[in-house]
């Protein structure tokens, strides 16, 4: 296979005129070069027509053209002709990933909106067949206006002699290496080190074993959740207890949650990559304005002055006067991300039944019965038995004393209805627990805290408002549980729920002991009972107080006390306890309900009440 010499200068096709050799490698040529016609820079590839790889760069520089992200430098033209197969494409002035991690690390939120750019190109070409196949930092690009373009979509792979082996990742297809790779950017965004399937001049990823080290094992101050996404990528056999990311758009998806506005995290060129971004509602000074010279003014001639002055305008009171104060929010430097519900207000209580007016129980009067005629002659005998004497037949009593005969029939009923309601009480009482706590489900017996058979009345109290929720998973590996649908559990809506991650038994495959939420009330406050609403049955749950006068949340059930604890709670879990002070409650699952074949809890609202 005869190489075609080449140099500065030289044209292809009597257009693009060869300015600057970029890169060689295998017998293939990058050039930047100059389109004469409409004068721009473009990127030029090129390898001998006889060489193995010509018709494959063909077909992939036409292939590549059905996809019109702008993410990618598009194919501009392709030829074979004068004993060389070229393809065109735009040229992207900017720095490449790999450029920028030669000088450090990105900040995190930087490093999410990075690869949540590149996961949306690569999310419109899988919708189309194609992939990009060489994934790599040197293939991501910041331009200088802070747009991101990835370079040699389908071509760099085209131009490969030989496809390279995913050593650590088995036999995988070319669309599952684009989303190994997309997890590789983030990683090396992150930690300057790259652990995907295509070939980088980046630093290999250091590995524990056949997979690559998590990124907070390599360097300190990751972010979980980014941890966490990677790892759920390239480590699959070790997310137990949370899904995979299979896809591209998986992994789209799993970063704009993170990020958020990605208007408010681009940065405005490419140096400002390695800036954290500023906050949302950051001011910047304005430009000062050259001041305008006044007028001059002639004053007035003077007037008579006012016999009457004018009333005073009266001052306005707010009409809260807390509408003028702000309080700082809870948590705030405890790293939660919490959401402050509205302010909740009981609902009117309705109106009592009017009850109905007083009966005696006796009659106040005694009954009119007419007297009966007297008969005549003697009363009639009354037969008796045979051997024995006919007794006359006795006198009819009168009014008054079938009066007293009713009434002595009804006393003695109402008496020994009132002795059998006394004895069912009392037995009733024998009957009850004497632990505090109760749930609207029974629970095997000797367990701490076991109910009673019957459902407990509501607590009464005044409601406690909670004016946060967050997360709370100190033995997780990452520590988060959902944390973007905590404030579910506190909405005040039913229909809603904050939900655990999936488990594979009912016991969280004893991976860790339990998960739960961390309630802050704002401040500390007495609370003597809590009424929590599940969804699916049966949960055990438990509730701890954090220590009084503590101003942040427990780090670990260790800074808690137990008030106590509910064992397989149905769709209620109510706790009475003692009345304690403290600001931050935590409520905790200890084994969950079955949801299809794997387990997972859910709760749907709280109510705290002092």
């Amino acid at each position: 296979m005869a190489v075609t010499p080449m140099s500065p200068g030289e044209m292809l096709d009597g257009r693009y005129r060869l300015e600057v050799l970029l890169s060689e490698h295998g017998g293939a040529r990058f050039w930047r070069a100059t389109d004469t016609v409409l004068a721009r820079s473009v990127a030029v590839h090129v390898v001998p027509s006889d060489d193995p790889r010509s018709p494959r760069v063909l077909e992939a520089a036409r292939s590549s053209a059905a996809v019109s992200d702008p993410h990618f430098l598009r194919v501009l033209d392709c030829a074979d002709a004068d004993g060389l197969t070229w393809v065109i494409n735009e040229w992207g002035d900017g720095v490449s990933l790999d450029v920028m991690l030669a000088r450090g690390t990105l900040p995190a939120m930087r490093a999410a909106w990075l690869t949540r750019e590149v996961a949306e190109a690569i999310v419109a070409a899988h919708a189309q067949g194609l992939c990009h196949g060489r994934l790599n930092p040197e293939a991501v690009l910041v331009t200088e206006s802070g747009a991101v373009k990835l370079i040699g979509f389908v071509v760099n792979a085209a131009f490969e002699r030989t496809p390279a082996p995913a050593r650590f990742y088995g036999d995988i297809s070319p669309r599952e290496s684009d989303v190994v790779d997309l997890a590789g950017l983030l990683y090396a965004a992150l930690t300057g080190k790259w652990p995907g399937v295509s070939p980088s001049g980046v630093p290999a990823a250091p590995r524990d074993g056949s997979k690559p080290m998590r990124p907070r094992q390599v360097r300190a101050g990751v972010p979980r959740d980014l941890d966490a996404i990677c790892d759920r990528v390239l480590n699959k056999e070790a997310s137990q207890h949370t899904l995979p990311i299979e896809t591209a758009l998986e992994v789209a998806a799993a970063l704009s949650d993170y990020v958020g506005d990605p208007a408010l995290v681009a940065p405005v060129d490419a140096p400002s990559m390695h800036d954290e971004p500023e906050p949302p509602g950051t001011l910047r000074p304005a430009d000062p304005e050259p001041a305008e010279p006044e007028p001059a003014v002639t004053p007035p001639d003077p007037e008579p002055a006012d016999p009457e002055p004018a009333d005073p305008e009266p001052a306005v009171t707010p009409a809260d006067p807390e509408d003028t104060m702000a309080a700082p929010p809870p948590f705030a430097a405890s790293g939660f991300d919490f959401f402050e519900p509205e302010p909740w207000e009981p609902a009117t209580p309705l109106p009592p039944f009017e009850q109905p007016a007083e009966r005696p129980l006796f009659a106040d009067q005694e009954r009119r019965v007419p007297a009966a005629a007297p008969a005549a002659g003697p009363a009639p005998a009354v037969p008796t038995e045979p051997g024995t004497e006919a007794e006359p037949a006795p006198t009819a009593p009168g009014p008054r004393r079938r009066t007293w005969l009713r009434r002595l029939l009804v006393i003695t009923f109402a008496v020994g209805l009132a002795v059998a309601m006394y004895l069912a009480f009392e037995a009733g009482k024998d009957d009850e627990p004497t632990t505090p706590g109760a749930s609207s489900t029974p629970s095997p017996s000797g367990a701490p805290g076991s109910p009673a058979a019957s459902a407990p009345a509501t607590p009464t109290g005044p409601v406690v408002t909670i004016s946060a929720v967050a997360d709370f998973d100190p033995e997780g590996d990452p520590q988060a549980e959902n944390p973007g649908r905590a404030r579910l559990a506190i909405d005040g809506d039913p229909g809603t729920a904050w939900p655990t991650a999936f488990y594979p038994d009912a016991n969280f495959g004893a991976q860790v002991s339990g998960v739960g939420l961390i309630l802050d009330l704002g401040a500390e406050k007495a609370v003597s009972s809590i009424v929590v609403q599940l969804i699916g049955a049966p949960t055990d749950v438990r509730v701890y107080a954090g220590a009084p006068g503590a101003g942040t949340p427990p780090a670990e059930l260790a800074d808690t006390v137990e008030l106590g604890r509910v064992p397989a709670a149905g769709t209620t879990a109510t706790l009475e306890f003692p009345a304690a002070r403290t600001r931050y409650l935590v409520v905790w699952l200890t084994r969950l309900p079955a949801d299809g074949a794997r387990y997972r809890g859910q709760i749907a609202g709280i109510t705290v009440r002092s």
